[in-house]
């Protein structure tokens, strides 16, 4: 099964294909606008993974919550794919995609706690633990816009706890605080082979719930500072 995963809604870009037992990453964070550099990115993706758009059997991608601007990038350029290409497509949560490429190299039990900068003193956080599937790992608080304590005071205790996303580096001396055993790690990146195997995971256990684009929209967990003065009005 051909795959091919992309995600903006962070500074980190993902973009991975893969081809049977053949995985091409060239999931990067950009200092520009990810719809620069997107299009090049999956195009070199595919050519390592010597395959073309319309090889790909499944699409996925990142939905949020993140970068406003970035989630609409990502998730109108699967959509426009799936559409011209009549291909089934899969949206995963950002954060998901994130922490199954931690997952695997958890310990049994340990939380893993996902967190982007969100301003206003909150984060795009979720926070998950290592379970028995070493892909997919449990959910305690699903993907959305929270303060970093909400997070934490989840956290369950005697476990270590990874730490991923520039929201945790911005409140650390919070994390660490509360949270006796942790590690941060500040340069994560995700994997593309884990997400790409975590996209076809996911459509194989249903396929039927992905041959309808219309079901795959952004998730922005909070509204628009626009959205938000006009309910003021």
């Amino acid at each position: 099964m051909n795959i091919l995963a992309i995600d903006t809604a962070t500074k980190i870009e993902i973009a991975a294909a893969s081809s049977e037992n053949v995985f091409s990453d060239q999931t990067k964070a950009v200092n520009v606008s990810h719809s620069i550099m997107l299009f090049n990115n999956i195009d070199l993706a595919l050519k390592e993974a010597k395959i073309e758009l319309n090889d790909i059997n499944v699409i996925g991608v990142g939905i949020g919550p993140g970068s406003f601007t970035g989630i609409r990038i990502a998730v109108a350029t699967a959509r426009m794919f799936s559409q011209v290409f009549d291909l089934p497509l899969v949206g995963i949560k950002t954060h998901l995609m994130y922490a199954a490429s931690v997952n695997e190299k958890a310990n049994a039990g340990e939380n893993i706690l996902i967190a982007f900068d969100a301003k206003k003193s909150r984060v795009f956080g979720a926070l998950y633990k290592k379970g028995e599937d070493d892909l997919k790992p449990v959910a305690i608080i699903e993907p959305g816009d929270y303060t970093i304590e909400y997070l934490v005071n989840s956290i369950i205790p005697e476990k270590k706890t990874i730490l991923i996303g520039d929201g945790c580096g911005k409140y650390y001396t919070e994390i660490k605080s509360q949270v006796k055993e942790h590690e941060l790690l500040p340069y994560f990146m995700p994997s593309g082979k884990t997400i790409c195997r975590l996209i076809k995971k996911v459509y194989l256990e249903n396929p039927d719930n992905y041959s309808d684009l219309n079901n795959v929209l952004p998730f922005y967990a909070r509204r628009t500072d626009a959205e938000i003065m006009k309910g003021k009005i």
